[in-house]
């Protein structure tokens, strides 16, 4: 039979190990940045599921890569691309199930970036072009439900991110992006804020009409050490002339995240929420999507 002191043993060196722990990343210099590093290559993984959505079991992973160099003293060339893959099966199963996995269209920006305050504040502007890779399938030699999985793939994967970055998941386009950020290092506390104006245009018949989409976003995190919390909103209006907050044209989310930073290694980890319009009930519901999203990278 076990003694109170041998009992006592193992909690207290628990106790110990979580407070060393708790002072050690509190004591660490984080190196907190709100802005991305002048140069660096990370990849991030996307990951849904919706197995009520519209009596269609939905499972989506869609990887992305994102890489930055610096080209001269404010500039900064940006690249982006993604994978999506998209598995359904029908309720039942009678139909089978069916899955694509397909290129998403590459993102060339091109940023200037300018700091301020001992590099506190930073401000971003640029301009970018998606390259047109993501294209539809060859209806001829296809069946009719591959080329309506294919369209379900890229969708869902606009989808999960709350329609944010359309330019990279239209099929049969090319877009101009106009983004900008800026940002701001306080003791402890970071604020960031971002906007994006797209013009998507097709390049076959099978594409919808050019349209502008806008999307903007808001974020704060903590400084605790080398991890750093924090909540992200965004909003999204896919299709800028149309857009209603009573229907389904715009759309908001949320986002609580923790990012973690150790010397030139980061790493993230959220979950994104649709909130739906501004009067719904944020509650969850077979409409409304749910999104793990995982990332690291390193600065060079």
């Amino acid at each position: 039979m076990p003694t109170p002191h041998r009992t006592l043993v193992p909690r207290r060196w628990s106790a110990a190990w979580l407070i060393a722990t708790a002072l050690l990343l509190t004591g660490m210099r984080a190196g907190a940045q709100v802005r991305e590093p002048d140069n660096f290559l990370s990849t991030a993984v996307t990951l849904s599921s919706a197995p009520r959505l519209r009596h269609v079991s939905t499972r989506h992973v869609s990887p992305t890569v994102a890489a930055g160099f610096r080209v001269s003293e404010h500039g900064q060339l940006r690249l982006d691309w993604g994978l999506p893959y998209t598995a359904l099966k029908p309720e039942g199963g009678v139909e089978g199930s069916m899955s694509h996995l397909g290129s998403s269209n590459l993102l060339v920006g091109l940023h200037h970036v300018r700091t301020f305050a001992d590099d506190s504040l930073f401000v971003r502007i640029g301009a970018g072009v998606a390259l047109p890779l993501a294209r539809h399938e060859d209806a001829g030699v296809t069946d009719a439900r591959r080329v309506e999985t294919e369209g379900v793939n890229y969708a869902t994967a606009a989808a999960v991110r709350g329609l944010a970055d359309p330019w990279l998941w239209a099929l049969d386009t090319t877009s101009v992006v106009l983004p900008m950020a800026v940002g701001i290092d306080l003791p402890g506390f970071q604020l960031r804020a971002d906007v994006a104006l797209g013009m998507l245009m097709p390049v076959s018949r099978s594409a919808r009409d050019t349209h502008l989409v806008a999307q903007a976003s808001a974020e704060a995190s903590l400084g605790l050490g080398m991890l750093e919390p924090g909540v992200r909103a965004q909003v999204v209006s896919p299709h800028l002339t149309e857009a209603t907050w009573d229907g389904e044209d715009s759309q908001l989310s949320l986002e609580p995240f923790v990012r973690a930073r150790l010397g030139p290694a980061f790493a993230r980890a959220g979950v994104r929420i649709d909130l739906g319009a501004p009067e719904s009930s944020p509650a969850p519901s077979a409409s409304r999507m749910w999104a793990l999203g995982l990332g690291m990278g390193v600065a060079f």
